[in-house]
């Protein structure tokens, strides 16, 4: 599993983003302390909020396509914009 965290800033965003997860075959779960949800549902996302740092969990060993197409969501620890 990958675990990495992300920021959405606004419902664009978080369509931006689903859009693009569901994409890949991947299993991608995204939670907010204990919410968690489907990253390819639309309303699960948006139901999540905005400008919060999110944990994104990949059931997979490597996807790095994947990573490399979300990269403008990933952040730090911090919240800060990769």
């Amino acid at each position: 599993m990958i675990s990495k965290n992300i920021i959405l800033r606004d419902q664009k965003q978080v369509m931006e983003f689903v859009d693009t997860v569901v994409q890949f075959p991947y299993a991608v779960e995204v939670s907010l302390g204990r919410e968690t949800m489907d990253a390819k549902s639309v309303l699960g996302m948006l139901a999540l909020g905005f400008n919060r740092v999110l944990n994104m969990n990949i059931q997979a060993d490597n996807a790095d396509d994947l990573l490399e197409a979300v990269s403008q969501f990933l952040c730090t620890q911090f919240g800060q914009a990769v």
